[in-house]
């Protein structure tokens, strides 16, 4: 009696267990969306609809982008993680999702426990830039002529809270100057009073500065990267020039919100990496000046864990605080 209770009962679970098992392998079995939490034509914009696009052919769905800006990329962020956790909603963010628990007193996610990192789609480093016509011409003369006039100089950023503006307060207390921060709500209307000697520096993306580089139009006088640029051969790193701990970059990452199978995960991972490693995407991220850095899932989780300490780290020095 026994015995035939077990053969009946495995006779039901199989079917159940091979549909089971069918409909994971069969994800994705409807669009997935792709929030980017920042307004269109942003820094995350182009490379997230590239990859959406490309993911769409690889997973045979329809893989779309949803704009949610607002409140520094915390709206989109929480719509992602208060939403379903089945896979078929993503978040593409840039590194402020890191920067945001260190500046704001309160945000509506728990890095850790609250999102799972699916791939790392590209990493830019940063550049100090001044105006070629101030007669600054390297850091040193920076910061001497900060030193010389505490409180004359100004730098700019594009926002409060945003990665440039905690890389300038990084710079700002690791030389021990006294500068003055304007916030231009932007990176080009930041760039353009640059050139138009409103101020006197700002650190923007490689992406950000690359052509005004090439131009002349503004001068690379140190990188934020581990080696020196080949847009910039002649910049120093921050650590050739003496500063330690000085490597910062800026990123773009693809999420899941914690919860979703592992094996979509994974999948999703493995798609996504085979999508940025592809010779014409290297191609496009690395003419726009960004580098292309494959990680493994628990390599990501740990470079995530440091990025964050790293920004954690420099708020606290400098009193960073947006709220």
């Amino acid at each position: 009696m026994r015995m035939r209770l077990v053969v009946l009962l495995a006779a039901l679970l199989c079917p159940l267990l091979a549909a089971f098992a069918l409909a994971q392998s069969a994800y994705p079995t409807k669009p997935v969306r792709i929030v980017v939490p920042y307004a269109p034509g942003g820094s995350v914009d182009p490379i997230a609809r590239l990859v959406a696009d490309r993911l769409s052919r690889t997973l045979g769905q329809s893989v779309f982008v949803e704009n949610r800006p607002g409140a520094g990329g915390n709206i989109g962020i929480e719509a992602v993680v208060r939403g379903a956790h089945d896979g078929y909603t993503l978040l593409a963010t840039p590194s402020g999702i890191a920067v945001n628990p260190s500046v704001y007193s309160k945000v509506p996610y728990n890095l850790d426990k609250d999102l799972t990192p699916i791939a790392l789609v590209n990493r830019n480093a940063m550049i100090v830039l001044v105006n070629p016509k101030s007669g600054i011409n390297s850091l040193a003369d920076l910061v001497a002529r900060a030193k010389e006039k505490p409180g004359a100089l100004n730098y700019a950023i594009s926002a409060n809270g945003t990665l440039d503006h905690l890389a300038c307060e990084h710079l700002r207390v690791s030389t021990g100057v006294d500068m003055v921060r304007i916030n231009y709500g932007g990176v080009p209307k930041a760039i353009t009073a640059l050139l138009a000697g409103e101020v006197q520096m700002m650190i923007a993306s490689v992406v950000s500065a690359a052509s005004y580089v090439r131009s002349g139009q503004l001068k690379p006088i140190a990188v934020t990267s581990a080696q020196r640029l080949p847009l910039a051969p002649d910049a120093p790193t921050m650590t050739e020039l003496g500063y330690k701990n000085f490597v910062m970059y800026g990123w773009a990452m693809l999420f899941a919100p914690s919860g979703v199978p592992a094996d979509i995960v994974a999948r999703l991972h493995e798609e996504t990496r085979k999508v940025v490693a592809a010779p014409d995407v290297v191609k496009i991220i690395t003419d726009a000046g960004s580098e292309v850095q494959s990680l493994t899932l628990d390599e990501l989780r740990a470079y995530l864990r440091q990025e964050a300490a790293l920004f954690a780290g420099i708020a606290k020095a400098s009193g960073t605080r947006i709220d």
